[in-house]
This record gives C-alpha cells, sequence and structure tokens, in this order.
C-alpha cells in the first residue's frame, strides 16, 4: 500500500481521514497536517494515488490555479480564463530511512507552466527555478534536484500561425523533519508551498499593464 488519502470522499477538509492499520503515528501525524491545512484562494486540490514503487506510503494532491481576467466589453463573459497553472505533489514516506534520500521522507513534485512569448527565453529557466526555490520552505540543505523544461508548439494546417509555450518543473526535496507540531513532520505546509509556488506564476492581464 503506497497511498494514504487525507481528503475523506475526495473533498479538502470534508470530515476527517480513517486512519488505516499498520501505519506509523509520524506518518499519520503527516496525513493530518495534509487534511487540516489552511486551503489557498485561487487553487483547486484533488488526491491522486502514489506508485507503491515510489515508497513504503505517501500522500499525493494535485493542484491547479488559474488566474481570471477582467473583460471590460459588455459581450464578454465578466471573467474568462487566462492563464492556468498546474502541477501535483507527492509526499512519499519509507519505513527505513533511504540513503538517497537522508531520511524517511521525500518530496517529488512536477508543474506545467503558463509562458508568455516575452518570457520565452534562454534565461526563463533559471528565473523559474530561482522563484520556485524562493517558495519553498523547511527543506534539507543542498537536497533539491530538478530540471526545468521550455516548449514550444508551432501550428501548421487549418490552424497555422498559432504558437503557445509552455514551462515544465520536475523537482524533488527532502522536507525538514519535525517542522510540524510536537516534532512532526509538516507534510501540509510542504503541499501549500508547492501551492503557493503554482500560484505565483499566474496573474492578471491588468497586473502586467502595471
Amino acid at each position: 500500500m503506497a497511498s494514504i488519502y487525507a481528503f475523506p470522499a475526495g473533498v479538502p477538509n470534508e470530515g476527517q481521514p480513517i486512519r488505516p492499520q499498520g501505519v506509523p503515528d509520524d506518518l499519520w501525524a503527516a496525513v493530518e497536517s495534509v487534511s487540516t491545512m489552511p486551503l489557498l484562494a485561487g487553487i483547486h486540490y484533488r488526491e491522486i494515488p502514489v506508485p507503491s514503487t515510489l515508497a513504503d506510503f505517501g500522500i499525493g494532491v494535485e493542484l491547479e490555479s488559474t488566474e481570471n481576467v477582467r473583460r471590460s466589453t459588455s459581450y464578454e463573459p465578466r471573467d474568462t480564463p487566462l492563464h492556468t497553472a498546474t502541477g501535483w505533489i507527492m509526499v512519499l514516506y519509507s519505513e527505513r530511512p533511504r540513503m538517497e534520500w537522508g531520511s524517511h521522507w521525500r518530496c517529488t513534485a512536477f508543474a506545467r507552466l503558463p509562458l508568455s512569448d516575452t518570457e520565452n527565453n534562454p534565461l526563463t529557466p533559471s528565473m523559474y527555478w530561482d522563484d520556485m526555490c524562493d517558495h519553498l520552505e523547511d527543506i534539507e540543505p543542498d537536497s533539491l534536484s530538478g530540471t526545468v523544461t521550455i516548449n514550444q508548439n508551432t501550428s501548421f494546417g487549418a490552424i497555422a500561425g498559432n504558437t503557445s509555450a509552455g514551462c515544465e518543473i520536475r523537482v524533488s526535496w527532502t522536507p525538514l523533519d519535525g517542522s510540524g507540531p510536537n516534532g512532526t513532520m509538516d507534510a501540509g505546509a510542504q503541499v501549500n508551498s508547492w501551492a503557493t509556488f503554482l500560484t505565483s506564476t499566474v496573474r492578471c492581464e491588468e497586473d502586467d499593464d502595471r
């Protein structure tokens, strides 16, 4: 068994999670920290399964952050989606500490981010990496590793002339144990640090004009 669900019935903060038999105390404290974490405005949370090949146990959360833009004309919808950032994070737990993690714990995460034409340049990977690092909290020093990939799509045929670009980040790190109540793992803070990063990458068109 790998997945431990923190949101009963798939809905964040609805009731209390049910503890499966055999779940260690420190892992269950992490599950409770996710089930009771404050939910960020503008973020949609959904639990996802964690592959059993990754760890003994894991908590998986899919995230989506969408920024709306205000339209000034009466015939357009008042709020139309402009940018969407999506991703997921898995908080992994191994009953025996893993040498490559340096801990019982490891976080692995993915993000697919919007990218404007002005941002599609060689400096973009470093910019997004640095921004991501600024949002991650309570991690073991020198444990962060990953990749940043810039994608550009060019359309042909009936939709020729349309181009789009995006950014994908794949990253993992060892979270700092003991950051939660009574020295437990604050997995909820790890989930919301990734959610905060996703939120920071979407912005309103009006903000670009300021």
